[in-house]
């Protein structure tokens, strides 16, 4: 196991909902997936130089978001693509790196027991266990319907497609399995958590404003994004 554990926060979604949230870079998230040979070793250096490279370009989008106005209509195109990537990759790098951890803090809302909290964080994991296990197989047979295209001279989208989705589904089974198991939790109280239980009922300048000053005062750059998209009408995987 790496590292001392993990900050998870418990982030409210309305009135009875609950996702779970935790800041660490997708590269560091995915550096265990496998340094084996052949199509396996193929596969996995994929999926790392596109889990890089959306990573670069997020930092970068981050970093010029005053010139959006500027971009060209095929430079539009690629950042929709590229921000559709980077929310796949969001919502399921907290998964991945829940792999290497032999511990995890939950900070969830202090209207909340331990144990509530708890009960809702398990409830989560064997939820997540089961979706990702059942996407993975379906994104298998799309990587298999599509393999033999390989000997066409080309990119294969489809194939590189389907094969980021099913290791990323593999790698987030195989977390929230390993945080049934394995992983030693504690928690914590937390009234900035609390807070946000509003934001559901609120208008999206109040409600953006309420994330963002709470994310500034946990120092968790991406949470009032995450917020946002928890709040609205959730994509399908």
């Amino acid at each position: 196991m790496n590292g001392p554990g993990i900050d998870i926060h418990l982030v409210p979604v309305g009135s009875q909902g609950y996702e779970l949230y935790c800041e660490v870079e997708a590269q560091t998230a995915v550096q265990a997936v496998g340094k084996a040979g052949g199509l396996r070793g193929r596969i996995a250096q994929g999926f790392h130089r596109t889990i890089l490279y959306v990573e670069s370009e997020r930092q970068r989008r981050y970093e010029h978001a005053h010139e959006a106005s500027e971009r060209t209509w095929a430079q539009r195109v690629r950042d929709r693509v590229v921000a559709w990537v980077a929310e796949r990759v969001a919502e399921q790098r907290l998964l991945w790196h829940l792999r290497t951890q032999a511990s995890a803090t939950v900070h969830h809302p202090d209207d909340l027991s331990g144990a509530e909290a708890s009960t809702i964080v398990m409830a989560s994991l064997r939820r997540d266990a089961r979706r990702h296990l059942v996407w993975m197989i379906i994104d298998a047979c799309g990587f298999l319907a599509f393999l033999p295209l390989t000997a066409i001279p080309g990119p294969n989208l489809p194939t590189y497609y389907f094969s980021f989705r099913m290791i990323g589904h593999f790698l987030s089974a195989m977390g929230a399995r390993h945080g049934l198991a394995r992983v030693d939790w504690t928690y914590v109280r937390s009234a900035e958590m609390t807070e946000l239980r509003v934001c559901a009922g609120l208008e999206a300048d109040a409600r953006d404003a309420l994330a963002a000053d709470v994310a500034a005062r946990l120092n968790l750059r991406h949470l009032a994004t995450f917020v946002e998209r928890m709040t609205a009408v959730k994509p399908v995987l």
